[in-house]
């Protein structure tokens, strides 16, 4: 059911996130907070939620020294996703979604003619990460 859950989650904010380029904060914020509630309901408060937590200020960070290269959703993202998932599959599903996005950015600036600042969204790469990490 939490897989499904984390999916469905992913899934709105990839379809957003390609639609207007710009995740959801909404569903951030209450699956954010449905998720700490969880952690600390079952008492699953560990190293891997502080590791998650550094994740996604990492990634927040990257958005404020990029002025927005990276998106601030992302990070927030990142953040939300960390109180549901332990660290190994945060991190595999970030770069798995790194790996896809590179790809999938190669055939875009070869195969279009788009230039080198053609912006993407990333949340729907992470979902296919993720989704990959499950298979894997």
């Amino acid at each position: 059911m939490e897989r499904i859950c984390i999916l469905a989650f992913l899934g709105i904010n990839s379809w957003k996130d390609i639609r207007t380029r710009e995740v959801s904060l909404l569903s951030i914020g209450v699956f954010g907070i449905v998720g700490m509630v969880r952690v600390c309901f079952l008492g699953n408060v560990s190293m891997d939620l502080v590791w998650n937590v550094c994740m996604g200020a990492a990634v927040i960070g990257l958005s404020i020294i990029s002025k927005g290269a990276v998106g601030m959703g992302d990070g927030l993202l990142f953040l939300s996703l960390g109180t549901v998932l332990s660290f190994e599959e945060l991190l595999s599903a970030f770069l798995l979604g790194l790996f896809c996005c590179c790809f999938w950015g190669i055939v875009v600036l070869f195969l279009s003619g788009k230039g080198k600042k053609t912006e993407m969204p990333f949340v729907p790469f992470l979902m296919l990460g993720y989704i990959g990490g499950l298979i894997y």
